[in-house]
């Protein structure tokens, strides 16, 4: 017999449950879209090299990083004075992991537009399509669907749909996507399940960064206090094995 097709994220739906979950994870953690304000980065390349120093690290660890490197290279065509052992270097100085990689990353990025675009900068990315700004994101090394979603929603106050790891986790434990997906699928299925506003997807993900952190955690899920217990087949099984013998 053949194989049954695999369901595309533009060809699932969201279960009956969806919108009314959404809301309640909204809620439970204090995000409403109406309140939510993404005022556009005027230079969406510092929320890049943010983005690249937070990749995990705490948000705590980053700032440090950024701080120092803001300090070295007061302007981005000074670190590109710079080989990437020595942006390296200040980023080990300041604590966190994957200084060499990043290092190169962002070494790699500010070369890339320098070549690219005359200037180590992302302020043309205003003037461009949501689709041509993730092209010319995804193109930069180091830049993955993620990364560019990230920038897209909160620096660029586009409305894409973006996934980390305390989301991806969420939406296989709530079994709305197949356990094989990864987050570039994930982040195709959102964009058809949420609502197309940029403050609303803000919002969610939010939620579901916090919800991750506190009570969908990875290890001990918090199941009984999860406002989402109840359409989360995931819930019985943590919430047994939490039991006493």
């Amino acid at each position: 017999m053949p194989r049954a097709a695999r369901p595309t994220p533009a060809a699932l739906p969201a279960p009956d449950w969806w919108a009314e979950g959404v809301e309640a994870l909204l809620a439970a953690h204090g995000f409403d879209p109406g309140g939510v304000t993404l005022t556009p980065n005027p230079e969406p390349l510092d929320g890049l090299l943010r983005l690249i120093l937070a990749q995990q690290n705490t948000w705590t660890v980053a700032q440090r990083q950024w701080d120092a490197l803001k300090a070295a290279y007061p302007r981005w065509e000074a670190a590109l004075l710079s080989e990437p052992e020595e942006i390296e270097a200040v980023l080990r100085g300041a604590g966190g992991g994957l200084a060499r990689s990043k290092s190169r990353a962002i070494w790699g990025i500010l070369r890339r537009l320098e070549e690219e675009r005359g200037q180590p900068s992302l302020r043309f990315l205003h003037r461009l399509s949501s689709a041509e700004a993730r092209a010319t994101l995804q193109a930069l090394p180091g830049v993955g669907q993620r990364t560019a979603s990230l920038l897209l929603l909160f620096h660029l106050a586009q409305p894409a749909a973006a996934v980390d790891g305390n989301i991806e986790r969420l939406l296989q434990r709530l079994e709305v996507v197949p356990p094989n997906w990864k987050a570039d699928r994930q982040e195709q299925w959102l964009e058809g399940v949420l609502p197309p506003s940029a403050a609303f997807r803000a919002a969610f993900h939010r939620a579901g960064v916090r919800h991750g952190r506190d009570i969908c955690t990875r290890k001990a899920p918090a199941c009984s206090a999860c406002v989402l217990r109840e359409w989360c087949p995931s819930a019985q099984f943590f919430m047994a094995e939490s039991l006493p013998e």
